[in-house]
């Protein structure tokens, strides 16, 4: 069952692509502040993530956070099984938006869509 509005997001640790490298970072820390962070969390390593910024461009403008063993993923019911695809367990596309590490709405993607969770959407509820 996926994470759902009003619930409290989950305490962990994940790891933050910094400029100098992958740095420890909890969800508390994350998600704990309000509305004021960008946060791409996805289901793949510290270096990846780096790298994936470093090629949009993002700079501090997003937070490049690693889920490498989809601990997240799985702790908010956001995990599906790409096994047979090769790509092990992976997460599904969504956007949230967390105020003081409370889920306050989610937008959850059919398989092979982009519409509900684009930036564009998600601001439409800010």
């Amino acid at each position: 069952m996926p994470i759902k509005p009003g619930d409290k997001i989950p305490s962990l640790t994940l790891k933050l692509a910094t400029a100098d490298g992958p740095k420890d970072v909890t969800t508390d820390e994350l998600f704990g502040k309000g509305v004021d962070s960008i946060v791409c969390l996805s289901v793949n390593d510290a270096f990846v993530m780096g790298a994936w910024g470093k090629d949009q461009k993002v700079g501090d403008k997003v937070k490049m956070v690693a889920d490498g063993g989809a601990d997240f993923t799985r702790a908010v019911g956001l995990d599906f099984d790409a096994s047979r695809f090769g790509m092990g367990v992976r997460s599904q596309r969504y956007a949230a938006i967390v105020e003081r590490g409370v889920l306050k709405q989610l937008f959850v993607e059919e398989p092979m869509k982009f519409e509900v969770s684009s930036a564009d959407a998600v601001l439409k509820h800010l």
